[in-house]
């Protein structure tokens, strides 16, 4: 092949590959970055948030209700409990305990009218999950206090 063609080729090959580096979307809207997420995401999300702490606050109650019956009464601490959980307990559970996230209500005994247990956190609609003795509840903090404060 001669120079010429060479170059006539090199140039059309350029030519192209410049232009389209250079073409523009035809969508008028940049695309969203990979992070966002969207509001179906988003509530997917808070519910399978909600299925693990709803998990992990019924293996609570079985926890606590075998230790209750292995000693005559109620877990007193974490350090006490831990090893009835920490073998074969969820590893969410372990963490959500020590990492604060669950916030345990000791010495209580397993109770239809008593908290074993709470989301320390409420979410965006002042609700938190909380752990009776017979079952789990979704309430707002207000009454989350009042129910505290009952079985005190």
């Amino acid at each position: 092949m001669s120079n010429i063609a060479e170059i006539t080729l090199l140039s059309f090959v350029f030519g192209v590959l410049a232009t389209g580096c250079t073409r523009k979307s035809e969508s008028k809207d940049p695309p969203a970055p990979p992070f966002q997420r969207n509001e179906a995401s988003l509530a997917g999300m808070v519910k399978q948030e909600r299925m693990i702490i709803q998990n992990d606050f019924e293996n609570l109650k079985l926890y606590f209700t075998t230790y209750e019956l292995d000693t005559g009464k109620p877990p007193t601490s974490w350090q006490e409990f831990k090893p009835y959980v920490a073998q074969e307990g969820p590893a969410s559970l372990v963490s959500g305990i020590e990492k604060g996230r669950y916030v345990v209500v000791w010495k209580t005994k397993v109770s239809s009218k008593n908290v074993l247990a709470y989301e320390k956190q409420p979410d965006v609609n002042g609700k938190q999950i909380v752990l009776f003795g017979d079952r789990i509840e979704t309430m707002h903090a207000e009454d989350l206090k009042k129910a505290l404060q009952s079985q005190k």
